[in-house]
């Protein structure tokens, strides 16, 4: 069917409208208001990596497990999450975003200006406060996925890296997952579990497939 000189007007403002919708539409999921994350790439943005995974990103979200679990000292899952941490922020553009979360039983987010609801670019200044925030983070308490992801899913990203530990008891519930997979929407997420031979949460692992993402298990002895 040919479009009309007189149709034309109308036809494209509903193509503008579709446009801004996916680039900053806010959408309610289970009590969690999150923006879909933005779809326009800029060219020779470098790939975000960590512990050799890497993703397309522009607004990135780190959310790092802080349990008990992940124990203490420099040998620990923890330490190493957070060198890991340190190396990908420093290979971050200066026109991408990051925001950090670091979480047990509940999330604790990075606040580099007083506030902790917006990404902030990877400035100089920026990743000074970030490794400051890092450095201040100790194991306590359990574990609860749900709430990290909802939490950074409040923040906008496109792309939502975890680490864990990945002990199947804690691994999400089977009920959620399908409703976490909606909240994602079209950010990619990937995980990162410390868990020895066939170890780890199947469930996150399983969320992260879903998304378009990847996930990996890393040996806990460092081996």
């Amino acid at each position: 069917m040919k479009t009309t000189a007189a149709r034309r007007p109308i036809l494209a403002s509903w193509w503008a409208a579709g446009v801004a919708c996916l680039v900053a539409c806010p959408v309610t999921e289970s009590g969690v208001t999150r923006v879909v994350a933005q779809q326009v790439r800029s060219p020779g943005l470098p790939p975000i990596g960590l512990f050799g995974l890497e993703a397309e990103g522009r607004r990135v979200v780190y959310v790092l497990d802080r349990s008990a679990s992940m124990g203490s000292g420099d040998a620990s899952p923890l330490a190493a999450s957070k060198r890991e941490l340190l190396r990908s922020l420093a290979s971050l553009s200066q026109v991408q975003q990051f925001h950090l979360i670091f979480y047990n039983h509940r999330p604790r987010l990075f606040s580099p200006t007083g506030g902790s609801g917006r990404l902030v670019f990877a400035t100089d200044e920026n990743r000074r406060g970030a490794g400051s925030f890092v450095e201040s983070i100790r194991s306590d308490g359990g574990t609860d996925h749900a709430e990290a992801i909802r939490a950074a899913m409040r923040l906008g990203p496109d792309l939502v890296f975890m680490v864990t530990d990945g002990d199947g008891h804690d691994d999400i519930a089977a009920e959620d997952l399908d409703r976490l997979e909606r909240l994602l929407g079209g950010t990619k997420l990937v995980v990162i579990q410390f868990a020895a031979g066939e170890g780890g949460s199947p469930r996150l692992a399983e969320l992260a497939r879903r998304t378009g993402g990847s996930s990996k298990t890393v040996d806990p002895t460092g081996k």
